[in-house]
């Protein structure tokens, strides 16, 4: 049983899992689903979902990682006045590449993009239709001993302007750290 607010409901879902290394260069390969019975906690009520997720893992050099993930999920809710009540259909791919140059140092470029469709009408309160968003950042590393790493890093976050229909820029940063473990 799942509490959305005041009320609590039942559930009735089901998962598959499926997990193999084929070889190599292509390490893991996943794919995962969830099915059945899902709540809207938005609007308080029962609904019937599906999501997917597919993900890899590539080692075409000993040096070079590449992940990639991909997630679809829906839902859709009861409405007696609609045959197709699709509340949203939500997505996100990433992108991490790695590359190691030494076992002192690497550096990460992660690539993330995002999007909800929802029907407005299907809601309670007021929500867009539709979201688009996509966050960039790179990452470099290196180890100076063996407690002690120096972290540069930049990341870029975008967000869809209804007016323009353009990623806008929503925040960037610029970043310096340096991680030391301290002993007694």
């Amino acid at each position: 049983k799942i509490r959305a607010g005041e009320q609590v409901f039942p559930r009735h879902s089901g998962n598959a899992i499926v997990q193999f290394s084929p070889s190599r260069v292509i390490n893991q390969i996943n794919v995962e689903s969830h099915f059945g019975q899902e709540i809207d906690f938005d609007n308080e009520r029962l609904g019937h979902g599906f999501s997917l997720v597919l993900s890899a893992n590539v080692r075409p050099t000993d040096h070079l990682s590449l992940s990639f993930n991909a997630s679809r999920r829906f839902l859709d809710v009861d409405d007696p006045q609609r045959a197709n009540s699709r509340l949203f259909t939500a997505r996100v791919d990433r992108v991490r590449l790695t590359y190691t140059f030494t076992a002192r140092s690497f550096v990460r470029v992660i690539g993330q993009w995002g999007q909800t469709t929802r029907d407005p009408s299907l809601y309670v309160d007021e929500v867009d239709a539709r979201e688009k968003d996509f966050g960039g950042s790179a990452l470099i590393a290196y180890k100076l001993n063996w407690q002690t790493v120096l972290f540069l890093g930049y990341g870029d976050n975008r967000a869809l302007a209804e007016d323009t229909d353009d990623l806008q820029p929503t925040d960037r940063s610029l970043f310096i750290k340096l991680s030391y473990a301290f002993q007694r």
